[in-house]
């Protein structure tokens, strides 16, 4: 079969083969990035509610004294480093299917372009200006929807273990309870600010170009 029989581009008869291999790889990257994502947080949970039950064993044998105020502090540190290292890595993941998003998104374009009948079985993949899906820009309007995502959920639990340990850390300095609070939660209103500032401007440099500017290489 001559190059003309067989067809260029999208009239290729390997066309749909290849265009269903990339979308199925496509699938195979956001399920393998889901279960990191939701492994990792799995693990940073079990290790921080197995320093609660440590701390609160070891509260009763020491009678709350300085000694569990020093181990808690260092406890709280590792498992402070694991929820950082954590959210970090569950936003770059959110941003590779955020990725694997536009590139599907692209798939299905070419599938319209072979047979455009199927339009109308097709989801509709737009999302309105003002939505946080498929790593569009972070605005205060949708803050509370970015609050519910996983990675929002590592970033409090960071918050209060950095409020936490700051708390920990005047109390061992003899400081008096009303600057324990407020140091406390000035330290996790800060983290939370940080937490949402880095995923902000993560988003921001690593958003996926946007489909429609891609359509033309298809």
């Amino acid at each position: 079969m001559t190059k003309h029989e067989a067809g260029t581009g999208l009239d290729d008869p390997r066309a749909v083969d290849i265009l269903t291999t990339e979308h199925w790889s496509l699938l195979s990257t956001r399920s393998v990035g889901y279960e990191e994502m939701f492994g990792r947080t799995t693990i940073f949970v079990a290790i921080l509610s197995g320093i609660v039950i440590a701390l609160a064993l070891l509260a009763q044998a020491t009678h709350f004294g300085r000694e569990t105020l020093l181990i808690a502090l260092l406890m709280m540190t590792v498992a402070l480093f694991i929820g950082l290292t954590t959210f970090v890595r569950c936003v770059a993941i959110n941003m590779e299917d955020a990725r694997c998003i536009a590139g599907m998104t692209l798939v299905r374009q070419a599938y319209l372009r072979i047979v455009p009948e199927l339009e109308p079985f097709f989801l509709a993949t737009e999302q309105p200006a003002q939505s946080l899906a498929h790593g569009r820009h972070q605005r205060f309007a949708n803050l509370g929807k970015s609050l519910t995502t996983t990675s929002s959920v590592v970033a409090t639990l960071d918050s209060v273990l950095a409020g936490s340990m700051t708390g920990d850390l005047c109390v061992l300095l003899n400081q008096r309870l009303l600057v324990v609070i407020l140091t406390g939660a000035a330290v996790s209103i800060g983290s939370a600010i940080l937490h949402v500032s880095y995923a902000a401007r993560f988003r921001e440099r690593h958003r996926p170009t946007d489909t429609n500017d891609n359509t033309r290489s298809i």
